[in-house]
């Protein structure tokens, strides 16, 4: 460096006046320091971390093989490239992490959350004990006291309700303001990209600050930091400090730190963009590189940001408080606050985050106290960097990843395929060996034309006996075998057991890969699979529990970013619209966040989705349903899919048992009215038979009757008729023997006229 006073770090506990420009840039420089060229415990790790990446992405340095390739100062006739088996098994580990959803719940953590948790409680508790007092109040007076304010039922189980479901409406809140932030931002392919960090370097870092209004996570690459880490733990939570560099362009230095640039520095990018047309590059790179001049593209300049732990001396005037003298009140004042006679002044340290940024080795920037300093409610006195990281194994002593466990392997893989390609290019056909004394120079052939009948006819002639020569000896027709020879069977066989021993080294089998053989067993390739992830689940353990602080960073970075309130609307996953509206009181609270295992996650959710698929042949949910927990990103969302979706076809099942139930009811009140009509047509048909057969039998006995006084009545006119006639008779018989034989012819007219009259009478009756 400039001077060697920016090796050592200057002192964290000065007053604030001491806190300047000039002493952040001590601070700076100290931490830039520990990028310098050198044998440095850093600089080793990171020229690691730069080789394996060169490795996962296939670049082979021939260099390393030289010993292999060149020897007696001349080169085989073969080509040594890089071959990767590393690369196919931490792709695969990172689709699984793609794979794998992000289920997580956001809980007030604070103490004041947590007595008002306990207050409603006890007051369901409370409801549940005056539930039979409410039901015989209800019963004798009928009011329902229930209805009148107190709100929804009582559930069954209060501690499960409490322990599982029972959320404040500022924890739905904020839950809705993470999944818009990590939806809008799209925090998912950052985590992406951390894993695959984890994985080749062993270190997964990132950064969660506040752009633009909203709280924002940005993956911070391991082959660009340097920081204090404590052997304790595998986690950046506690570090000290940490320094950052990035290779920017102008415009990308404008577009991050506009705000902080003044006149003067932009004019002093411009001359460092120039820099390639004939400018002092020595005055910006004298003891450490900060611009980078290559042609063909744009200038990039070196950008180093730090930040650090101080502490700051807060004082407080405490007064009495006659209500509760343990707890006076306090009250705080300036650091130059002069106390008075009879005041009691208290000083208490606090963790005071700064920072800084150098660019182009020139210009100083944001040297100040960071803002947004995330502080616990119930602990304002502690507070981290806004640098999160994991370094896997790092209380062993030395990070290890999947690429280190892997090298040593892929060099011999390359290896063993070069010595293959080898022996194929040294593999031929037979050869015969041929005597060129024998050539049949008498006959005017050369070499090329024996060669030529050769080829042609399958002949060669030779001339065992020239002239003046004895018969030669020799045997002509030995032969070499330039065939692929035995070893390049075992140079394969090595092949294969390579591959074999990086899928037992990395945990990766190629059964998990898919590569399964026709003999092996279906429960056989299930165990090794399951074998297989259990091995790589420590890699996914730590990127879930990185990734868990990452969340609750910013989700507690929302109370400050937020603090106004946030009204905002956000595109789900399956095409839905949520609107967000966040409300100024979620400044108020301090939140945690559960991330559930995402491995046992995705497993339980194949396990809810073939559930679903066999209550839709039970008829126990509908196709849509499904299809929802299909869609599902998370196993709780689609646990939640699968119990609505049950829950509604078990009530339309009710409902049309119901509704069976009541067709079944109306169609056996219609019988019952169809039986009584029927009974009633009939009563009524036998009752009007009846009343017609009485009023036959009443009709016929008065025909009796009449007919009875009408035979009687012509009986007694016959009888009278005949009494008559038998008078008339009489009478006749004493007329004529009164008047005598004489008068018989005067009265013949007349009796035949009474004789007339009595015939007429007769008829009559």
């Amino acid at each position: 460096m400039e001077n060697n006073k920016y090796h050592s770090m200057p002192s964290m506990v000065v007053s604030e006046k001491e806190k300047n420009d000039e002493w952040c840039e001590q601070v700076l420089n100290a931490i830039t320091a520990y990028m310098g060229s050198g044998d440095t415990t850093y600089n080793m790790s990171r020229a690691r971390d730069i080789r394996n990446y060169q490795v996962y992405n296939g670049e082979l340095n021939q260099a390393d093989y030289t010993y292999l390739t060149e020897q007696y100062g001349l080169t085989y006739p073969a080509r040594l490239v890089n071959y990767p088996i590393i690369t196919p098994k931490v792709d695969l580990l990172l689709g699984e992490e793609l794979r794998r959803p992000i289920d997580m719940k956001v809980s007030t953590v604070n103490k004041e959350a947590v007595v008002r948790k306990h207050d409603h409680k006890v007051g369901l508790i409370m409801r549940s004990l005056l539930d039979d007092f409410h039901q015989e109040f209800y019963e004798e007076h009928g009011i329902n006291i229930l209805d009148q304010g107190q709100g929804l039922p009582v559930p069954e189980d209060i501690d499960l309700y409490m322990k599982y479901n029972y959320r404040e409406m500022i924890e739905e809140t904020a839950q809705d303001g993470l999944e818009y932030i990590i939806n809008r931002y799209n925090i998912k392919d950052v985590f992406k990209e951390g894993f695959r960090d984890l994985l080749v370097t062993g270190k997964e870092f990132y950064r969660v600050e506040i752009v633009n209004g909203d709280p924002y996570a940005r993956r911070v690459d391991p082959r660009t930091i340097v920081y204090d880490y404590s052997s304790h733990s595998d986690y950046l939570d506690d570090a000290s400090w940490v320094g950052e560099e990035r290779w920017l362009s102008i415009n990308e230095i404008n577009d991050i730190y506009k705000d902080y640039l003044t006149k003067d520095d932009l004019l002093e990018l411009d001359k460092m963009r120039n820099l390639y047309k004939g400018g002092d590059l020595n005055s910006y790179n004298s003891s450490f590189e900060w611009v980078d001049v290559a042609h063909g593209r744009e200038t990039r300049i070196r950008v180093v940001t730090a930040e650090w732990k101080s502490l700051r001396a807060i004082k407080f005037k405490l007064s009495e408080n006659k209500y509760n003298p343990s707890r006076p009140f306090r009250k705080m004042v300036k650091d130059n606050y002069k106390s008075r006679k009879g005041e009691n002044i208290q000083t208490k340290w606090v963790d005071d985050v700064w920072e800084a940024t150098k660019i182009g080795g020139k210009i100083l920037v944001k040297a100040q106290r960071r803002d947004n300093q995330v502080r616990s409610v119930d602990d304002p006195g502690k507070t981290t960097l806004s640098y999160m990281g994991c370094v896997k194994n790092n209380t062993t002593g030395r990070p290890i990843s999947m690429v280190d466990l892997l090298d040593n392997i892929q060099m011999l893989y390359n290896i063993v395929v070069y010595q293959i390609e080898l022996a194929m290019a040294r593999s031929g056909g037979k050869a015969v060996i041929y005597d060129t004394s024998q050539l049949p120079t008498n006959l005017g052939m050369d070499i090329q034309t024996v060669l030529y009948h050769l080829k042609t006819d399958g002949i060669i002639p030779i001339n065992s006996k020239d002239e003046g020569n004895q018969v030669s000896t020799f045997n002509q027709f030995q032969q070499i075998d330039f065939t692929l020879s035995q070893s390049v069977q075992q140079l394969i066989n090595l092949k294969v057991m390579l591959e074999d021993m990086a899928g037992q080294v990395s945990g990766v089998t190629r059964q998990r890969e898919g590569a399964v053989e026709q003999y092996e067993y279906v429960g056989n390739v299930q165990r090794s699979v399951i074998q297989s992830s259990t091995i790589t689940e420590s890699w996914f353990y730590s990127h879930a529990e990185l990734k868990q602080r990452v969340l609750e960073g910013l989700c507690n970075l929302i109370k400050i970013a937020w603090s106004g309130g946030k009204k905002a609307g956000m595109i789900l996953g399956d095409g839905a619209y949520m609107f967000l509206n966040a409300m100024p009181d979620i400044s108020l609270q301090d939140y945690g966040v559960y991330v559930g295992d995402s491995g046992k996650d995705d497993s339980m959710k194949q396990v809810v989705q073939q559930l679903a698929q066999a209550a839709l042949q039970a008829g126990n949910i509908d196709l849509l349903n499904v299809i929802k927990v299909l869609k599902a990103d998370t196993m709780t969302e689609a646990e939640k899919v699968l119990e609505r979706g049950m829950e509604a076809m078990k009530k339309e099942q009710q409902e049309a048992a119901q509704q069976q139930m009541m067709a079944q009811q109306m169609a056996a009140q219609e019988k019952q009215q169809d039986f009584q009509s029927d009974a009633q047509l009939k009563q009524m048909d036998a009752e009007a038979k009846l009343q017609v057969a009485k009023i036959g039998a009443d009709s016929r006995i008065k025909v009796a009757n009449i007919q009875s006084e009408t035979d009687r009545d012509i009986h007694d006119a016959k009888e009278q008729g005949e009494m008559a006639k038998k008078i008339a008779d009489h009478h006749i018989r004493e007329r004529e023997k009164k008047d005598g034989k004489e008068k018989t012819g005067e009265n013949v007219s007349g009796l035949s006229t009474s004789r007339e009259d009595l015939k007429r009478a007769k008829e009559k009756i």
